[in-house]
């Protein structure tokens, strides 16, 4: 048996040199973390207990992660909750090595959102909040034109139909596949280009779902993962936090209703939708959401949320056929 340390002895080695934490543990990974571009590790120790992010020690990768500690920073003394970044014992806040980095973050006590009329009101204040404290804080120039989701991308969703045509009838698939078409021909028009150009802009969180939004004991005990943060649109934050928060879990159209209306009352206290953001803001949310789902069915094993790509076909007509009439009734009075 080798006795020869591993990445996490080394790295409990680099945190006990760098930081002043008495007794520093065996770091262990985080549990059913989305480990996206960088390694999610909890580590207990003498004065508590840390996440710790490593990341590649590459210049562009370094100067967003500082980018990041400083909206941090502003959004603590703003009144919005955040974790900390711990200090090094020079006073820095990140450590470099020879190809890699390091961060230390307080460990916030809690777990993800749940959606209810009480965790949609906070959320969706401390989105207003966020856009409206944030406008004008120093950021990095960015296309706000160019969204993550800003369409659906074509293999995707026609991988998604592919996989529903293995799993129910097709001319029952096709009639869901018409409907969706019909909304995202209709989404196209109300975000294209010349369109996106009437939308307001700011800095944005970039990822505003339940994952990112860590409550404890009914409050909101920190916004996380500041990584897609920078210069956008508002209308692709609320399209992120209506598809994540309103729409993924329900097809009920009082129950869609009643969600969509309270995010978008409390985030109105804080920065109100100009005519142009509200009308284009239900096929955002549609776009968003048939986007999510076409990449995450091929990512998850045919199956997300519990449900197979035929029932997301349906699920997604049903719900695309209730964004196009609040579409619909915002543009025309319908």
């Amino acid at each position: 048996m080798s006795t020869a340390p591993d990445s996490l002895d080394i790295l409990a080695e680099v945190i006990r040199e760098h930081y002043d934490l008495g007794r520093v543990d065996r770091p262990a990974p985080l549990e059913a973390a989305h480990q996206r571009r960088h390694r999610k590790i909890v580590v207990n120790t003498a004065l508590g207990q840390f996440l710790a992010k490593t990341y590649k020690r590459d210049p562009f990768v370094l100067d967003a992660l500082r980018f990041q500690h400083r909206l941090s920073d502003f959004l603590a003394q703003n009144g919005i909750p955040v974790a900390k970044i711990q200090p090094t014992s020079q006073g820095t806040r990140i450590v470099e090595l020879n190809t890699w980095a390091l961060e230390l973050q307080e460990f916030v006590d809690g777990s993800p959102m749940i959606v209810s009329k009480e965790n949609l009101a906070v959320s969706a204040e401390a989105l207003g909040k966020f856009h409206e404290v944030c406008r004008d804080f120093p950021r990095p120039e960015r296309d706000t034109r160019m969204w993550r989701f800003s369409e659906v991308p074509r293999t995707a969703f026609a991988a998604l139909y592919d996989m529903a045509k293995t799993q129910a009838d097709e001319s029952v698939l096709n009639q869901h596949c018409n409907r969706i078409a019909l909304f995202l021909r209709d989404a196209a028009d109300a975000l294209s280009l010349e369109q996106r150009g009437r939308f307001e802009t700011g800095l944005i969180h970039g990822d505003w779902h339940s994952g990112n939004l860590i409550f404890h004991n009914d409050r909101l005990a920190a916004v996380v993962d500041l990584e897609f943060a920078g210069d956008g649109c508002y209308l692709e934050d609320l399209a992120y936090a209506i598809s994540n928060l309103c729409v993924r879990t329900t097809m009920r159209p009082e129950r869609l209703g009643k969600r969509t209306d309270l995010l978008l009352d409390h985030y109105q206290r804080y920065r109100a939708l100009s005519f142009y953001e509200e009308a284009a803001l239900y096929y955002a949310v549609g776009v968003k959401h048939i986007a999510t789902v076409s990449y995450q069915i091929q990512q998850q094993g045919a199956v997300v949320a519990g449900f197979t790509a035929a029932s997301w076909m349906e699920r997604l007509a049903i719900q695309c056929g209730w964004l196009s009439e609040r579409a619909q009734k915002v543009r025309w009075g319908k």
